[in-house]
């Protein structure tokens, strides 16, 4: 079953980038601002519409010193399955995801305190172009609003075959992924300086390594 039958029942508001029920999960949940110690979000914000609101809300939900963890998927995504079917702008056909320095970006916007992003990326590995395809539907289908309003049939399927076909190298489909992990703590208030000014936050740390040719077979 498909990601966005399973939460269906969540309302979603029109002109959101995705259009299924988990597109607002990360704000079902309204704890007391200020009243949690840890958010830890695993793979959740790959399916967000707004990733920056529910930062936001997470932001607000932590103690002073709290501390957000979360790992996600990053742009480089299913970037080769996009181009092999022609969606260069990922607007119709595969979901783009947030680049990792955006990510950290907001963070920092947020005040959030030392904020570290790392990532890496995985090559998933399959037999079949069909083996393939089932993964993408667990991974949640299309669920861009923008993608043809239509059904569409036997030669789109065709389409979509052949394009995980051109995939294969050296006798298999490889499907990159890239892992995006992110972690920083809530600001505690502190005294305000001389100066009458409080101290800056500190600026993001960025950790990214270079691709890994590290491969899943399924």
């Amino acid at each position: 079953m498909r990601l966005q039958d399973r939460l269906s029942y969540i309302r979603v508001g029109q002109g959101e980038r995705l259009d299924h029920g988990i597109a607002r999960y990360g704000e079902a949940i309204r704890p007391p601002e200020g009243s949690l110690g840890m958010v830890w979000s695993v793979g959740l914000p790959a399916y967000l519409s707004d990733l920056r609101s529910t930062l936001a809300f997470w932001a607000r939900s932590l103690a002073p010193g709290g501390l957000l963890m979360f790992v996600t998927l990053g742009p480089d995504s299913l970037r080769s399955f996009a181009l092999a079917l022609g969606d260069k702008a990922q607007q119709c056909h595969v979901v783009d995801y947030p680049d990792m320095h955006d990510i950290g970006d907001a963070l920092v916007g947020l005040r959030m305190s030392n904020p570290v992003m790392d990532a890496e990326w995985l090559d998933l590995t399959y037999a079949t172009p069909e083996a393939a395809l089932a993964d993408l539907r667990c991974l949640g289908g299309n669920a861009l609003s923008g993608r043809p309003a239509r059904l569409l049939g036997r030669g789109w399927r065709k389409r979509v075959l052949e394009a995980l076909e051109s995939l294969r190298t050296e006798g298999l489909i490889r499907l990159r992924m890239e892992l995006v992990f992110g972690h920083a703590w809530a600001a505690i208030p502190r005294p305000v300086g001389l100066s009458g000014q409080s101290p800056s936050v500190s600026p993001v740390i960025w950790a990214g390594k270079a691709p890994k040719d590290s491969s899943s077979g399924i």
